[in-house]
């Protein structure tokens, strides 16, 4: 197992991993991202690598490119993952259609949600809109070529919308950006579900991110499809079943919505 140090985050969910792989199947052997000798030395052994974010990623390619990858806590369009190869990933987020229905329990009286994505954010857009469709929620969605373009079009739609649901991207979002979003929310009476917990903090309405259980027991599967050489209908992609929602109990209270029994729950796809 190769571990990206470079966020915190990341461990807990590679000793999720560890414990959620059966020590008679498996002998797990942890590596930092940067330890290249190390890893160079096991060049021409059989061994399945598993990478935890995405400079793992580039670690696992560069130092054993002819071996089998599966891999997590990296977002789609991360370009580590370009060139292809024999490598099986589990998805970053939560499933969207999870995340809307959660907003929607919380906040009954949503209707009309705005996403600014960037160009390398259309998978997502086009999984956002199954989700709003399936959900019977109206979704406008926008696309930016920068961080401040994204403010521009968000300013711009406010008045149509009720709710602002940020989306990791590099290319739309910035934290300057992030803050200047969240505050124009604020003052507009519009909820804001983000994918980041810090962000609450800041005037997020509630945040969904995955469960380091459920992104460790989806890797445990790959893992075991990928090392029994089981692989020719494996998708390229595993998707979570669960994500951990947590409530700004304040600005919940400020959008006059009901009021939560718990402000920090994990819900599930067969909830």
């Amino acid at each position: 197992m190769i571990l990206d140090t470079t966020n915190p985050a990341h461990a807990p969910v590679a000793a999720e991993i560890e414990a959620a792989l059966p020590a008679r199947t498996f002998r797990v052997t942890r590596f930092i991202s940067t330890a290249d000798a190390e890893l160079m030395a096991l060049r021409g052994r059989s061994l399945t690598v598993v990478a935890v974010g995405a400079d793992a990623v580039r670690a696992a390619r560069e130092a054993l490119p002819d071996q089998p990858v599966v891999f997590c806590q990296v977002p789609a369009d991360d370009e580590a993952l370009r060139g292809g190869g024999a490598m099986w990933g589990v998805e970053a987020l939560p499933p969207l259609e999870l995340q809307l229905r959660s907003w929607q329990a919380v906040d009954p009286s949503l209707r009309t949600v705005a996403l600014i994505v960037s160009a390398a954010g259309a998978a997502l857009a086009e999984e956002a809109k199954a989700a709003a469709a399936a959900l019977a929620a109206d979704l406008i969605v926008e696309t930016s070529a920068s961080d401040r373009e994204t403010l521009y079009l968000f300013r711009r739609i406010a008045t149509t919308v009720d709710g602002l649901w940020l989306l990791p991207d590099n290319d739309a979002l910035s934290p300057q950006v992030l803050r200047e979003l969240l505050g124009y929310a604020s003052s507009r009476g519009i909820g804001v579900l983000t994918f980041n917990d810090a962000l609450l903090a800041r005037g997020a309405l509630m945040s969904a991110t995955a469960v380091p259980a459920d992104v460790a027991a989806n890797v445990a599967r790959v893992v075991e499809r990928v090392a029994a050489g089981r692989t020719a209908d494996l998708p390229r992609w595993t998707p979570l079943s669960a994500a951990e929602v947590a409530i700004n109990v304040g600005v919940a209270a400020a959008l006059g919505l009901p009021p939560v029994a718990v402000q920090r729950w994990v819900t599930r796809v067969a909830d």
